[in-house]
């Protein structure tokens, strides 16, 4: 399995801060970037951050990005590091943008569904979000234990994002574009 691109991580965050006016809420910041994830992978078979996610009560998360945002031991120094080059620590429920943009992390597809993931959900709030990621079969199959035990995290299991919803527009992919986008995730192993 490839390894977490925390560069890539941090740059989203960043992405997201600057498209808010430098500023942001903490847990919008980790849905958008859960978003853009979850897009990414299912338009061209690979997450942008390759983060490990988990359902919890506000909706799903990409862990490892958590992590960065609260400026985290389990990181590593040299992601807090390189994080507080960009980033600072919440203040609040906000992180803000202190750095440029590094765009060279990035792939096309990356700065493309960034782009798309804030012009479809940028204008939402992060309990918004919140609510619209309990929408997802992947957050779904968790409701009840997270219901009983809010504190819990439970993995997802990569296959769950490419589960196809009907009632959501902005996951629409065909079976086929999803099944070539699986089949591309998983010639990487």
């Amino acid at each position: 399995m490839t390894s977490f691109k925390f560069e890539k991580a941090v740059q989203a965050l960043n992405f997201f801060a600057k498209k808010e006016g430098y500023q942001i809420n903490y847990m919008k910041a980790g849905k958008l970037v859960y978003l853009a994830d979850k897009v990414h992978l299912r338009m061209f078979g690979r997450t942008i951050t390759n983060d490990n996610y988990v359902a919890m009560k506000n909706g799903p998360v990409p862990s490892r990005t958590k992590d960065i945002i609260s400026k985290s031991s389990w990181s590593g120094n040299d992601i807090v590091e390189y994080s507080n080059k960009f980033l600072t620590a919440p203040n609040g429920y906000n992180i803000s943008s202190i750095g440029d943009i590094d765009y060279g992390v990035f792939s096309k597809t990356d700065i493309k569904v960034l782009d798309l993931v804030y012009q479809e959900f940028g204008k939402l709030n992060e309990f918004d979000l919140s609510d619209y990621t309990h929408t997802f079969p992947e957050w779904l199959k968790y409701k009840k234990a997270l219901a009983s035990d809010p504190s819990t995290a439970f993995p997802i299991e990569i296959d769950d994002l490419f589960s196809i919803d009907e009632n959501d527009n902005a996951f629409n992919q065909s079976e086929e574009l999803l099944s070539l986008s699986k089949k591309q995730y998983y010639r990487q192993f």
